[in-house]
């Protein structure tokens, strides 16, 4: 530059730019570092123009800080094949550098390991090639994609590289061998006297390789003990969550696979809320079905990345949640979210794959896998059925997520209330026939999966092997439930009708009653914004205090919890009482609403638990 000079410098590695004053001319800047990233890394140098006329050379164009937030773009700018957004940030190193009158910004790219390429921009995936950016071939990204699901599957066959064959059990590989000889009528393998002996058949089962190395399937099933080799990828901790720090449990549990499912299980069911049924003579009921935790455990372990050193963590909040958090991610194809739209979506559909397909088949010889994904059907079904509340997932980063099983069921008290709050819509939509408590539960469902979808959350859709679909139909002729927009022909994401939805009438109170509402306390709020709601979609045109409590006392579980039940409800029906008119100088059996020019309130019979709704004349007082 100091000499006017040109030297052709961009090669396979090294890009130079100068950096564009307009948005759409970033775009090759991204086509160059999607290339890097597709490729073996390089380089891209930004505040340099390579001038063609009248003689080639370098002009110093610099970087000011007003660029900073198209570089911080990099990160979230690029998409996988299926076109989920890819965080390549650990691949992206920025440096701002000074350069003869001011500054350059230097864009490192690592390139991305195999199995996370290729990366897209703007539909396309680029390599590097000399120095230009070239469009890979449709057939190679296909190749890819399928090498990643090879790559994702075999993390399990990995070796483990301080096992050697003496640190396995020869007991658990015989108990191995009789569970594949059981019900054959010729047996399949025979008793291994030796390690050495079981050499062919480790082999054949993938727990050894013919280098002599022993994988991480080897080491989770026939260790002796996993946990000196695999470390934390063969623990599992288990947590009592309570307030009470001094009062937390916690269980460390190392082992082989096979036992730490079997542990894990029994710590559960020693920890978890039970009951006495009068049916049966006294049988013992559980907070969450058997078959449930067992499923989740065992679908936790099989199903975890190997490649990650982290436990299993299963924790209990008591009378509120059990929850497994695990080292992995869910495969994208079942993960549907679309959350730019008017109604977020965050949507899992199940999928019987297995992540790591040869320890599946060891865990099916032991019935601890069914293959079918039961798992993930039976905690819709029993959510379904009302013995536990709304299952979750929640995604903390790209390799750790976890299940979260609510104490409860679907149709609770909270729901029950809202549902009776919207009885007269209901029925306006139905032509005033009842839900069955079947399409109540499921209504219950997909109105709990929009709220939560709003907070972060992801849950299992509805889908033909729930079994649903009869209550599902019959709520989509009424208009009561309808299909996402964003829908297509393979996943059907259902939402309520907006109506239903509809939870906060705020604005219009403040439209009607002023500056005023803001001047009441919470429950007062809370309690005319339940009010107003009621006398649009309520049969009644209204509500009580007792129904305004039911609705308030899950709203508001804080404030519930610290008056306690009979308190509460004398707070919301002193501040309901003093919005209206005063009950002695009525006639609240005659058919009329009564109102004050300054309440907020109207009201009408019976005496005992008059019904409430807005008073529109409201006038605010003059002092």
């Amino acid at each position: 530059m100091r000499d006017g000079a040109y030297e052709s410098l961009e090669t396979d590695w090294l890009e130079i730019k100068p950096v564009p004053s307009s948005g759409g001319a970033w775009d090759n800047i991204h086509d160059s570092i999607c290339a890097f990233l597709n490729t073996r890394g390089g380089v891209v140098i930004l505040g340099i123009k390579d001038v063609q006329q009248p003689l080639r050379h370098f002009t110093f164009t610099g970087y000011t800080e007003n660029n900073s937030g198209n570089l911080s773009q990099f990160r979230s700018a690029f998409k996988d094949a299926k076109g989920n957004p890819m965080d390549v940030g650990d691949c992206l190193m920025v440096e701002v550098k000074s350069f003869a009158t001011g500054q350059l910004a230097v864009v490192r790219v690592s390139a991305l390991p195999e199995d996370r390429k290729y990366c897209f921009y703007r539909g396309e995936a680029r390599e590097r090639i000399a120095d230009r950016d070239e469009k890979i071939p449709k057939h190679r990204t296909d190749e890819q994609e399928e090498r990643k699901r090879e790559m994702e599957t075999y993390r399990e066959l990995r070796p483990v590289d301080d096992v050697r064959l003496v640190d396995l059990s020869l007991q658990r590989i015989n108990e191995l061998v009789f569970l594949i000889n059981q019900g054959q009528s010729q047996p399949i393998e025979t008793i291994k006297s030796t390690l050495d002996d079981a050499i062919p058949f480790l082999e054949k089962k993938r727990f050894m390789l013919q280098n002599g190395k022993i994988t991480t399937l080897g080491a989770l099933v026939c260790g002796t003990r996993p946990e000196d080799h695999l470390l934390f990828r063969s623990q599992m901790d288990a947590f009592v969550d309570v307030p009470n720090v001094i009062a937390q449990d916690k269980k460390t549990f190392r082992d082989n696979i096979l036992q730490l499912m079997e542990v894990g299980h029994g710590w559960a069911l020693r920890n978890i809320q039970t009951g006495v049924s009068p049916e049966g003579g006294g049988t013992l009921i559980a907070e969450y079905p058997d078959k449930l935790i067992r499923e989740s455990i065992n679908n936790a372990l099989a199903h975890r990345d190997y490649s990650l050193n982290r436990p299993v963590q299963i924790t209990i909040k008591p009378h509120i949640s059990l929850s497994i958090r695990n080292p992995g991610q869910l495969p994208n194809e079942i993960v549907f979210e679309k959350l730019d739209e008017p109604i977020p979506v965050r949507r899992i559909f199940p999928n019987p794959r297995a992540r790591n397909p040869r320890l599946a088949d060891i865990l099916k010889l032991h019935s601890k896998w069914e293959g079918k994904g039961i798992g993930m059907s039976d905690l819709v079904n029993s959510a379904l059925s009302n013995q536990i509340d709304l299952p979750y997932y929640i995604f903390h980063s790209v390799d750790e997520l976890s299940l979260h099983i609510l104490s409860g069921k679907v149709l609770d008290e909270a729901t029950e209330a809202w549902l009776d709050l919207m009885d007269g819509w209901i029925a306006r939509q139905t032509g005033n026939q009842s839900l069955t408590d079947e399409q109540r539960t499921v209504l219950a469902y997909i109105l709990k999966s929009e709220r939560v979808n709003r907070l972060g959350c992801y849950t299992l859709a509805l889908t033909p092997g729930n079994n649903h679909f009869g209550a599902i139909d019959k709520l989509k002729s009424t208009g009561l439930i309808k299909l996402h927009s964003a829908s297509d022909r393979f996943r059907e994401v259902y939402v309520v009708c907006r109506e239903l939805a509809m939870d906060d009438a705020q604005a219009e109170l403040r439209a009607l009653l002023g500056p005023e509402f803001d001047d009441l306390d919470l429950l007062a709020r809370h309690a005319l914004n339940l009010i107003l709601l009621a006398e649009t979609f309520s049969r009644a045109g209204g509500l009580n205090a007792k129904q305004v409590m039911r609705l308030l006392k899950t709203r508001l579980p804080e404030e519930h919890r610290k008056r306690g039940e009979d308190e509460f409800y004398r707070a919301i029906r002193y501040r309901v009482a003093a919005l209206a008119p005063e009950k002695k100088d009525l006639d609240l059996e005659a058919p009329d609403w009564h109102s004050a020019l300054d309440k907020m309130l109207s009201i009408h019979g019976p005496a005992r638990l008059p019904l409430f709704r807005l008073n529109r004349d409201y006038q605010k007082s003059m002092f």
